[in-house]
């Protein structure tokens, strides 16, 4: 008999030695070890992957972590517009311009407001015989509000409704300071859970981390639509209700980690 290994044991053997205890590891890394966590007003959530460099000296771990945080907004906007009509295109246009600066007159002393003059259009309307209804010029513009204080806003919007302007959207949202705030701490949360993860992930494989070879932050903030307000807001109410939800403000982070023994 000869000692030498048969091709197929040689190849086993070939094999066992390569998928050895790291292997092992990284592959159970890879099939879910990064659960979620979640807290009353934060959440973070990881993923992530170790794979060994092929001269086996290191391992690299990649993990991606998101971080959210819940808050209250801090500004409400109305939109409102002015529309009118008459037989020529300038005396529609007259009219809006009336109304607008009638508006704008009424809400200009109001400390905290923020107003801007947005879409203007003049179109004509051809006659329609059925409705009764000759030709004529439609001229339209748009009045953007907003406020810090929603009890600031809230009052105004029956008594410039009741200047001929119509109200076409009401809604929460976070300024610009305060979702900037916010991003950081979400950015906060998820690189401290991608430390933490990175940790454990290095203490399971037998490892230590060397460095930290990339690191890149997302902002995955999306806006979403309250409806509920807009019906509230198109009401008779003269000051229509507008809870404020909280908003989510999320951040994910992915990095790169470097392991050695």
């Amino acid at each position: 008999m000869t000692d030498a290994l048969s091709p197929m044991r040689a190849s086993r053997h070939h094999r066992a030695r390569r998928h050895g205890p790291r292997g092992l590891f990284s592959l159970l890394l890879a099939a879910g070890m990064m659960g979620p966590v979640m807290s009353a007003h934060a959440a973070t959530t990881t993923t992530g992957s170790a794979m060994t460099t092929p001269d086996d000296a290191s391992t690299k771990l990649m993990l991606s972590a998101t971080g959210t945080v819940h808050a209250p907004p801090d500004r409400l906007t109305a939109v409102f517009f002015a529309e009118s009509t008459a037989p020529t295109a300038a005396g529609a246009q007259g009219q809006v311009n009336a109304q607008v600066d009638k508006a704008m007159a009424t809400m200009r002393p109001i400390t905290g407001l923020t107003i801007s003059a947005e879409s203007y259009s003049v179109r004509h309307q051809d006659a329609d015989p059925h409705a009764g209804r000759p030709a004529q010029w439609v001229a339209r513009q748009t009045i953007r509000v907003s406020a810090t204080d929603g009890s600031i806003l809230l009052p105004l919007l029956g008594r410039i409704q009741s200047e001929n302007l119509a109200l076409s959207q009401l809604d929460w949202s976070l300024s610009r300071d305060r979702r900037t705030a916010l991003l950081q701490q979400a950015e906060g949360l998820a690189l401290h859970e991608l430390q933490q993860r990175a940790q454990a992930a290095a203490g399971a494989l037998g490892l230590k981390i060397a460095r930290i070879e990339s690191v890149t932050l997302n902002d995955q903030e999306m806006p979403r639509p309250m409806p509920m307000m807009m019906m509230a807001a198109r009401s008779e109410v003269a000051a229509p209700q507008a809870p404020a939800a909280d908003q989510d403000v999320t951040a994910q982070a992915d990095a790169t980690f470097v392991l050695h023994p």
